[in-house]
């Protein structure tokens, strides 16, 4: 499997470019374009947070406590005094660092059920539920911050099969097929509880209906690549 450095820098690297192209043609500001970085930052080590007391889950569980109390704090009405911000700011983080990092440790196993594609749906789902319904944004950038969770845990996914191969001996390790799975049967009843808060977190997502339609239109792709190239060359 790809070591913790690997999969922070290509999920890093990845949500940037998805981010500058969102930015570039308008679909987000510059504040959510930030967002959707640390997301999908955060999205390409999900897959890790059952690492069981390690020093990667430590260090996950204190970004996430980091950037929910931030965007909390960031977002919140101004009729609240600042101690009060600082407050919530602490709890929501201690709650995530310690609280859900300790459930997750004693509940999960590495590679498991959190190990597959349903686990990176639940993500996206539960991404724009938080993004909509507790940070105020709209519907579609629900959707994108969502997405590029989601992309950021299936590049997780990949990149820990891709290093399951070694193809300087052509050989396949006896890891290969434990990372990437839409769901984990060895683990039915902890499989089927994801699906299942996968099928009750959609009845409460924003519409996708502007995502889905900006997602599959000819123009979107259309307008991105007239920015992806320059104009004219250059010095002339």
């Amino acid at each position: 499997m790809a070591n913790f450095n690997t999969h922070l820098s290509v999920a890093a690297i990845a949500s940037g470019l998805i981010s500058t192209l969102a930015l570039q043609v308008g679909f987000v500001n510059p504040q959510d374009a930030m967002l959707l970085i640390l997301m999908g930052t955060i999205g390409g080590i999900l897959p890790d947070i059952d690492l069981h007391y390690s020093h990667p889950s430590r260090i996950i569980f204190s970004m996430l406590g980091m950037i929910f109390a931030f965007i909390w704090v960031l977002s919140a009405e101004n009729s609240l005094s600042v101690s009060e911000l600082w407050v919530v700011g602490i709890i929501i983080y201690c709650a995530i660092r310690y609280g859900l990092w300790k459930i997750f440790n004693l509940y999960t196993k590495h590679r498991g059920a959190i190990h597959s594609v349903a686990a990176a749906a639940l993500s996206m789902l539960l991404t724009t539920v938080i993004s909509f319904h507790v940070y105020d944004k709209n519907d579609f950038t629900s959707w994108l911050i969502g997405f590029v969770v989601f992309i950021g845990f299936i590049i997780h996914l990949l990149l820990d099969e891709l290093y399951s191969v070694d193809f300087m001996n052509r050989r396949i390790k006896r890891s290969f097929g434990t990372a990437l799975k839409l769901v984990d049967t060895r683990y039915a009843y902890t499989s089927s509880l994801i699906v299942a808060l996968c099928i009750g977190l959609y009845f409460i997502t924003p519409s996708a209906t502007s995502f889905a339609d900006t997602l599959l239109s000819t123009e979107t792709y259309q307008l991105i690549w007239h920015r992806l190239l320059p104009s004219k060359a250059p010095f002339l």
